[in-house]
């Protein structure tokens, strides 16, 4: 009798044990981090990693895993189940973000300004007025390439400083006269333009959705202009240049890919217009004053696409 009772009493013990282990192993396998968002959610899931800029995390649902991650500038804060600790990341405490952002990118770009006096000029001068048209028709579009550094001040505000780069060219054949009164020569007239933008800028961006993988940009700037015609006209050459102010308004969309490297696409319009001209043969040069109506126009609108990469999170 006194053996049945501490066997018992063993057997008690046991069965005591075995509940508390699987208690204790129910509470590791269920107990759940969470995670507090910025619109108040609270997400019950796994946290597996924190990187600086990025919480990732498993979520259970009846028992099917699912992965998930956060941007941490959407996370207010979070728990580890583990440690029992309520924390805030270390990048929340220095409110941190990439400051330097640089963009390059390139595309197309059509000219504005009416080409109507300039094909009268080279019916002018002999060629005919289908064949002028559709010169300049042609030299209204042309390539662009952009680049632009900014500082981040705050997440959504920077300053920085903008490049861009335009090209057009085009050349026709045909009679032209050299107004001799005698001559009518079958000639090549071509151009080749450079067009050169640099501007500091101020510059904007908002995200779009809360997993911060879209992104708004507008950007303005303000600099010099820098133009450039290489002229072919009577087989001789004629180099035109010419220096004013010049403005570029923009707007964009970027991907992000990874934290750190997004592509996107950009619309901007630029204004500049030349008051004067410096004209070289090789030999001579003069600077012209343009009247009004014959201002050189460069004002354009460009669409371009092209890679941004972040650093520098502080």
């Amino acid at each position: 009798m006194i053996r049945q009772v501490k066997l018992l009493k063993e057997n008690t013990l046991i069965i005591l044990l075995i509940m508390v282990l699987f208690y204790s192993l129910s509470v590791t396998v269920y107990s759940q981090d969470k995670i507090i968002t910025k619109i108040n959610d609270t997400i019950d899931c796994k946290i597996t990693k924190i990187t600086r800029n990025t919480i990732y995390f498993d979520m259970f649902t009846r028992g099917v895993k699912t992965a998930g991650s956060l941007p941490l500038s959407n996370v207010v804060n979070y728990t580890i189940s583990a440690t029992g600790n309520t924390e805030k990341p270390e990048s929340f405490i220095r409110n941190s973000f990439e400051r330097l952002r640089l963009g390059i990118s390139g595309g197309a770009g059509y000219l504005l300004a009416s080409s109507e006096k300039a094909e009268e000029y080279l019916a002018s001068q002999g060629l005919e007025s289908s064949k002028a048209k559709s010169y300049y028709r042609n030299m209204k579009t042309g390539w662009n390439a952009n680049a632009d550094l900014t500082f981040m001040i705050t997440p959504d505000f920077g300053a920085g400083f903008k490049y861009k780069f335009f090209y057009t060219s085009g050349s026709v054949e045909g009679f032209f006269d050299p107004q001799d009164g005698v001559h009518l020569l079958y000639t090549t007239y071509g151009e080749r333009i450079f067009v050169n933008y640099y501007a500091p800028m101020v510059y904007y961006q908002q995200f779009l959705n809360a997993a911060e993988t879209y992104r708004v940009t507008t950007a303005y700037s303000f600099g010099l202009t820098a133009y450039r015609n290489e002229a072919e006209y009577l087989n001789g050459y004629v180099l035109l240049t010419g220096k004013n102010f010049g403005t570029d308004a923009s707007i964009g969309l970027e991907y992000f890919i990874t934290d750190n490297l997004s592509v996107g696409g950009e619309l901007s319009a630029f204004y500049s217009m030349l008051r004067k001209v410096k004209i070289s043969d090789g030999t001579n040069s003069q600077t012209m004053e343009l009247e009004k109506e014959n201002y050189e126009n460069l004002s354009r609108l460009e669409l371009s696409i092209g890679i941004r990469f972040y650093f520098w999170n502080k």
